[in-house]
């Protein structure tokens, strides 16, 4: 299969509905580029599949960049529009044609491997595939401002990518429709139709996550479902393996953070850890970075750095004091700035991880608690922006997001809950250590 079919990547195109200074598929979402996540996609059905990439001719030099780390990707310059982005694509391939090539449009990062597994599986029966969903929408036909007809939905569907075909019939039709007529299509599917009147478009079923980010609105839908996704991350598939490295964990004297220290060090790693008993207060930036550089003395270097300290108050915000709601803030979300300040250069020489640690009421303020539920949104905002803002040095930024947990601090605040209904902290520790293990970044992870 790898060498019969070519993965065509179009991401020539320059996202002017998009209101960014950056073309779309340049942009950081969850860590990585639209371009990344969607050459991944692609990549990890087939890692040696043949791969041609084609973008902007100024963002060839970012885009060569953004995907080091796949040297057998070839870059080809695109043209004005998405279907003569595709034809260069097509012509660059004739010099060593596949079989067959699936297009795929970059700004479509969600696709997943069973849809492009369904894509080339149909093209063993079939010269032209394409991907579809049922339309949920009434369609109207409209005319001079009035409508003309409603369709009925049962056979409206809505175009997806990637779309598959033969190459040589694909090929035959770009050539039939010549490059003064390109713009007259939105997709592959119309151009091959055109010149095979009598040909039939087989149609795999696409996915509701398979959107395309084209406006402002879709950048933020594509934000919340990378999230979401995050949280259905399997940790029975991620292996442990944390043998030989170094870890720091803030808060790691008690609850969550003592018992992945433990699990680190039952598993090879070496560990230190960090809390008020030891001489550190996370408010004070003075201290943090003493026991940064303490841990580096007593280490030699960091691979992690977790930060599980949390401080919560059960109590209205009425009749807080204003010391304790600065405190909460302090601790709950600035200490975790002045800890990833910090950590910033040890991670960078080790191309480590920072792990952060948030709450399940970051989704919905929580009555009774609202300081600490808006620290930990902060916290899970500030794991998504320092993912994309540490990429380039090669650290990684996570965020766990443990349910309701067997600590001291829950304990003292919700003395009622009975343990049989709370989570043993060992248990969010080894799903913490996986992660850890993982190449992930831009996670936000609920357990």
């Amino acid at each position: 299969m790898s060498k019969s079919v070519a993965f065509v990547l179009l991401a020539g195109g320059q996202g002017m509905r998009l209101n960014q200074p950056t073309p779309k598929q340049f942009i950081r979402v969850a860590g990585r580029s639209l371009l990344e996540h969607s050459y991944i996609a692609l990549h990890s059905y087939d890692p040696h599949a043949r791969m041609v990439v084609v973008v902007p001719a100024d963002a060839l030099a970012l885009a060569k960049k953004l995907l080091a780390a796949h040297p057998q990707a070839e870059f080809v310059i695109g043209g004005d529009s998405r279907q003569a982005s595709a034809w260069s694509a097509l012509k660059h391939l004739m010099a060593d044609p596949p079989a067959k090539v699936v297009l795929h449009d970059a700004a479509r990062p969600f696709v997943s491997t069973q849809i492009v597994h369904d894509v080339v599986e149909a093209l063993e029966q079939h010269e032209a595939v394409d991907v579809a969903i049922p339309t949920t929408d009434t369609i109207i036909v409209e005319r001079d401002g009035f409508i003309q007809s409603i369709p009925k939905r049962n056979h409206i569907y809505r175009g997806q990518t990637p779309q598959g075909f033969h190459f040589a019939p694909l090929l035959r039709a770009y050539q039939e429709v010549g490059a003064s007529r390109l713009s007259e299509f939105t997709d592959d599917c119309g151009i091959y139709m055109e010149c095979n009147p009598m040909g039939r478009v087989r149609i795999v079923k696409g996915s509701s996550e398979n959107i395309k980010i084209t406006e402002d609105l879709d950048m933020v839908l594509a934000d919340e479902l990378f999230r979401t996704l995050a949280s259905k991350w399997d940790p029975e598939a991620q292996g442990l393996n944390v043998r030989n490295t170094r870890a720091l964990v803030f808060g790691g004297t008690k609850g969550i953070g003592k018992a992945i220290s433990t699990v680190l060090q039952e598993s090879g790693a070496q560990t230190v850890e960090i809390g008020r008993s030891t001489g550190c207060d996370i408010r004070a930036p003075e201290q943090v970075d003493q026991a940064v550089q303490q841990a580096l003395v007593q280490l030699g270097s960091i691979d992690f750095v977790v930060n599980t300290v949390g401080l919560l108050q059960h109590e209205g915000l009425g009749s807080q004091p204003v010391q304790t709601i600065e405190s909460l803030i302090q601790v709950n979300l600035v200490g975790a700035f002045y800890v990833a300040k910090a950590s910033l250069a040890a991670l960078q020489h080790t191309k480590g991880m920072l792990l952060n640690f948030s709450s399940s009421s970051y989704t919905r303020g929580r009555a009774g608690y609202t300081p600490y539920s808006a620290s930990k949104a902060g916290i899970v905002n500030m794991t998504q922006g320092l993912a994309e803002e540490w990429a380039d040095a090669g650290v990684r930024v996570n965020c766990l997001v443990p349910g309701r947990t067997d600590t001291d601090m829950r304990r003292s605040n919700f003395a009622s809950e009975a343990e049989s209904t709370l989570r043993n902290p060992f248990e969010v520790a080894l799903i913490a250590c996986k992660l850890l293990s993982s190449k992930n970044t831009g996670m936000v992870v609920r357990v």
